[in-house]
């Protein structure tokens, strides 16, 4: 008897009921990263999502298209130990599924994440894709071995930096922008040239300027689904979205979000065409950023940066930013 024959006689897989079981997952994913969604979270999230699978093969072979599974793991006596996940959006690189998955940590280590895994593992399957992505904390011990045990490759370690602001002397901002500016380097906010041409050339750059992040994953959505993600209404503004100008051409970027937390804003994006880096203009960007931060009563910056992005790492550990949580992207590559 296998272990997936063992623990299948103590819990079962079975798809979502909803919306019941949006309370389940908000309580299972919060005993694992306590405060992380809510059952608001989730019904909102599935608002956005299309209902019907338009799943198909490209010319190449490759999946395309939009469809996703899910499932909870539920132990005999009723309680959801764990949930399982997997979906394409369209915009993804072709061949790819995104993944989650996770258990109790009162039921962890008895065979219920196999039993998930192996489950989209075969949906994956169906469906011909080639690789399964996801992700794992890396503060929860034994997450990155366990996904390792089951065929995953380590692609990138992703993890928060926070930085007091208060601690920060901000005289020294206008010298580095006084001498792009010097240079032809101007600064602005998309407040101050708004409008879809705008938006358009922000995007273009973003485009360019993420193919230098080796923590980005896949290819950017088209222009509507990245500008309601990277311009979201309930969290940005147009003041807090700065840009560097050289002329007319969009060279760098950084953007600020608020948070749920007061006095906490989050550095979403920061980038600076190639052929411009080494001038300094991402840390002038961010200094600015910072200013406007302290001025709309923040105390704590905060932001993700990829293990392997060493000009980005030198930038925010001279800024004083330091380390917090994080989490290892996975994937698997799958037979033919």
């Amino acid at each position: 008897m296998n272990v997936n024959d063992k623990i299948s006689t103590k819990v079962k897989l079975r798809d979502l009921t909803l919306p019941e079981d949006y309370a389940h997952i908000a309580r299972l994913i919060n005993s694992i990263e306590p405060g992380s969604t809510t059952i608001e979270d989730l019904e909102h999230e599935d608002q956005h999502i299309p209902t019907t699978s338009s799943l198909t093969l490209d010319e190449n072979g490759l999946l395309i298209g939009f469809g996703r599974v899910r499932v909870v793991a539920e132990h005999r006596d009723g309680q959801v130990i764990g949930y399982g996940a997997s979906w394409r959006a369209p915009w993804s690189d072709p061949g790819e599924l995104a993944s989650t998955f996770c258990v109790h940590p009162d039921y962890q280590r008895q065979g219920v994440g196999e039993l998930i895994l192996s489950h989209l593992e075969n949906w994956a399957a169906s469906h011909k894709a080639s690789v399964l992505l996801s992700e794992v904390k890396d503060w929860i011990p034994g997450s990155l071995p366990f996904a390792k045990k089951h065929g995953f490759l380590l692609d990138a370690h992703i993890f928060e930096l926070r930085l007091n602001l208060n601690q920060l002397d901000f005289t020294k901002i206008a010298d580095p922008i006084h001498r792009l500016k010097e240079s032809g380097i101007t600064f602005v906010t998309l407040a101050d040239i708004p409008g879809e041409v705008s938006e358009k050339k922000l995007y273009d750059l973003y485009v360019e300027t993420s193919k230098d992040n080796p923590g980005q994953s896949g290819s950017l959505p088209a222009f509507p689904q990245w500008r309601k993600e990277a311009l979201p209404e309930n969290c940005s503004q147009e003041k807090w979205v700065f840009i560097a100008l050289d002329g007319d051409d969009f060279v760098g970027v950084s953007t600020l979000f608020s948070t749920e937390d007061t006095g906490v804003m989050y550095t979403d994006y920061t980038g600076v065409k190639s052929n411009y880096h080494g001038r300094g203009i991402a840390k002038a960007l961010k200094l600015l950023s910072m200013q406007t931060a302290l001025n709309e009563g923040a105390h704590t910056m905060t932001t993700d940066t990829e293990a392997g992005n060493d000009a980005m790492q030198t930038l925010n550990k001279g800024l004083g930013y330091f380390p917090g949580k994080g989490h290892y992207r996975i994937l698997k590559k799958l037979e033919d």
